[in-house]
């Protein structure tokens, strides 16, 4: 039996059920609202689905906001204040054919929910089935061709293709009787880990003049990298003009990647855990610069306000463009595309609001070229960090995977 076989005997008994359901817009949500915030495993549509659920959490005090999560979000959500109540699932479950998938469903109607938001802005068929069978009368979630009846409220039309998708999810605001205005990007970190992190970062890089600089080896969204060894060279080649330490920053996936950055920069802070996805973000936080591809951390450190250099490639689309941001610039990076260093520090001083262009801290050309000379495809030039200079006369990308 097909899975979309599977999921229409699964969909039967829940519309029996829905036939006379109805909801109010913005009536549905308030005080005493049960709402199930339904986490796809897509870090960054987490992020952008947020500010909503921050809004209602301050609107609506009283309002009881429950997660189903994999379990590698959830300690990022569980002391973020917005749960009540985190509901772990395994890839397991969400296989149709295995009774355990029953089960989920099953469980999930219990609680008898409200509302029930499926964080994705991309077709979800079987977690927007877990939405119905949570017996909320509102559910939001994308917009595609088989979204209802599983999904009624929906969002993501083909006239927001090019726009950021970090901006989208703030449209539907009015309609859940939010404050568009007021509407918070930031991921809700606790306070007392924050001043934890900025103590022992502090503790680790003790000179306030030398900037703390992120880094994501991590393939992009588009399933696109920068090879190691290219965004190596890159990053020394700013580290040559500004005093800085390096501190590589990814998510779970990413760390073999992130193994094989440490051993080519060094020099990388060792007292600053990174085990977790709270950690890696409360250490994202106290950056003065971050860099990184289209990767899920890109984009927080977007919403957390943190000046960001993205560097993107041609798999990457407009949609994850932030657009117009003081702290932010986007540069376009292609085989054929070559990048000057005057360029690039262009793009960090602006960033950094100046902070970047004092005091430096010159590296020999030897240093700031190691470990280069023999990448295929070639990388130029070999004769040191001087402005102008071509960082790259032809990028080698990586695919998704290790690389």
């Amino acid at each position: 039996m097909s899975d979309h076989r599977l999921l229409a005997s699964f969909l039967r008994p829940f519309l029996k059920r829905k036939k006379d359901e109805h909801f109010d817009l913005p009536g549905s949500i308030g005080d005493a609202a049960r709402i199930l915030a339904i986490d796809t495993g897509d870090l960054a549509d987490l992020l952008f689905h947020i500010p909503l659920l921050s809004a209602i959490r301050q609107l609506y005090p009283g309002a009881r906001i429950d997660f189903l999560l994999p379990e590698v979000h959830a300690p990022l959500v569980i002391p973020s204040g917005l749960a009540r109540q985190c509901l772990i699932y395994t890839e397991n479950q969400l296989k149709p054919w295995r009774p355990a998938f029953g089960s989920l469903l099953r469980g999930l109607g219990k609680t008898g929910y409200d509302v029930a938001f499926v964080m994705s802005l991309e077709p979800q068929p079987v977690l927007e089935l877990a939405a119905l069978a949570s017996g909320a009368s509102l559910r939001i979630g994308p917009g595609h061709g088989r979204s209802y009846p599983a999904i009624n409220c929906e969002f993501g039309s083909t006239a927001d293709a090019q726009r950021y998708r970090g901006d989208r999810l703030a449209d539907l605001a009015p309609f859940l009787g939010l404050p568009t205005q007021e509407l918070a990007l930031a991921w809700p970190l606790p306070v007392d880990k924050l001043r934890q992190m900025a103590q022992l970062v502090h503790f680790n890089k003790p000179n306030k003049n030398e900037l703390l600089m992120g880094v994501d080896p991590g393939i992009g969204k588009g399933g696109v990298g920068i090879t190691v060894p290219n965004l190596v060279f890159l990053i020394k080649q700013i580290a040559s003009q500004m005093s800085c330490r390096v501190l590589p920053l990814s998510t779970p996936e990413a760390q073999s990647r992130v193994a094989k950055f440490e051993q080519q920069i060094g020099g990388v802070p060792q007292g600053l855990a990174r085990d977790t996805l709270l950690e890696t973000v409360l250490l994202l936080a106290q950056c003065d610069l971050f860099l990184a591809g289209n990767t899920d951390l890109l984009h927080f450190a977007i919403a957390q306000g943190v000046p960001t250099l993205g560097l993107f490639t041609d798999a990457d689309g407009e949609e994850w463009d932030p657009g117009p941001r003081s702290h932010v610039c986007i540069l376009r990076l292609s085989k054929e595309r070559k990048v000057d260093l005057a360029t690039l520090m262009e793009a960090v001083e602006t960033v950094t609001g100046g902070r970047a262009r004092v005091p430096v801290a010159v590296v020999s050309p030897q240093e700031g070229s190691a470990g280069v000379v023999e990448i295929d495809p070639e990388i130029g030039p070999s004769n040191g960090p001087e402005a102008g200079s071509e960082i790259d006369a032809k990028i080698g990308y990586d695919g998704s995977g290790d690389g």
